[in-house]
Formats: C-alpha cells, sequence, structure tokens
C-alpha cells in the first residue's frame, strides 16, 4: 500500500504566512486618496487637582502634573494664610512648563480677597504634557504661608 505524506508543522505556518500577507496588501487598497482627519471630542472632562503647601518668607513652592491633551488650564489661589499672614496678601501665581528645578512660568499677582486690583486666578493655555503652577512670595510675607491652589486642566 502506498505511503501518504502528511504536511510538515513547518507547511501550515507558511499557509498562515501566506494568507495573512495577502490580507494585509487587500487592506492597503483604498478608492483614493486618503485624507487626514482630525476629531476633537467637545466634552473633554476637565481634571481637578488642589495643590496645598507653605510657602517660605521669599520662597517659592511648585506642582506639577500632567495633561493628556492640551488646552486651557486655571489657577485659583482659594486659600493663603497662618500666623502674620493676612488673608489679603498678594503673591505670585503662575502657570508654566518645568524646568530642572523650577517651574517656568510668567507669573501674575493674585490674592485671596482684598482690595488690591488682582483676581485669585490665573490662566493660561497649555499643550498636552507636563505642566506646573508656581507660587513666588513677592516680598509681602513676614511669615510662612499656607496656601491651597485649585488646578483645572484637560
Amino acid at each position: 500500500m502506498p505511503r501518504t505524506r502528511l504536511p510538515g508543522p513547518g507547511s501550515y505556518r507558511v499557509t498562515r504566512i501566506i494568507a495573512v500577507g495577502l490580507a494585509l496588501l487587500g487592506s492597503g487598497c483604498s478608492e483614493g486618496p486618503a485624507t487626514p482627519s482630525t476629531t476633537t471630542d467637545a466634552t473633554a472632562a476637565t481634571t481637578t487637582e488642589v495643590y496645598a503647601s507653605t510657602l517660605p518668607v521669599g520662597g517659592v513652592k511648585f506642582y506639577s502634573f500632567s495633561s493628556v491633551t492640551g488646552g486651557t488650564v486655571t489657577a485659583t489661589l482659594t486659600e493663603i494664610g497662618g500666623d502674620g499672614v493676612p488673608p489679603t496678601v498678594v503673591v505670585d501665581l503662575g502657570i508654566g512648563v518645568p524646568g530642572g528645578t523650577t517651574c517656568n512660568a510668567t507669573s501674575s499677582p493674585v490674592q485671596v480677597t482684598g482690595d488690591a486690583g488682582v483676581t485669585t486666578h490665573v490662566t493660561a493655555t497649555q499643550q498636552a504634557g507636563v505642566s506646573c503652577v508656581v507660587v513666588t512670595d513677592v516680598g509681602n510675607l513676614f511669615a510662612p504661608a499656607a496656601f491651597v491652589v485649585t488646578i483645572e486642566h484637560p
């Protein structure tokens, strides 16, 4: 009786490789040139983070955070105080990008309450990635100040 030769394990692998190759060739075909598309999620969620720390006299404190998408970032000084620190004290608040051991930001004066004619928040447009918020004493503190900053970002 003649022997029938069964295919070896290697022949199945070759068959699979050929099938996958043909499938890939077919999927590359299209009707007309490809047009790039961009989708914008109008309902993108906003993340709120709270940064609480103590600002030393003449000091600087910063906090880094990550955003998956770019967009508007708002940082609000919601509390500041301590022994010898009035709630009307003016400090600088900024939004930027980390650079080594600091936050490279353009800062503006802010205060929680008072009549210095400044707001409680700053706003900036940031790219996706790591950003930071910086709080700076501009010479108005006579004692360390406990503060709270609320950060809203994409």
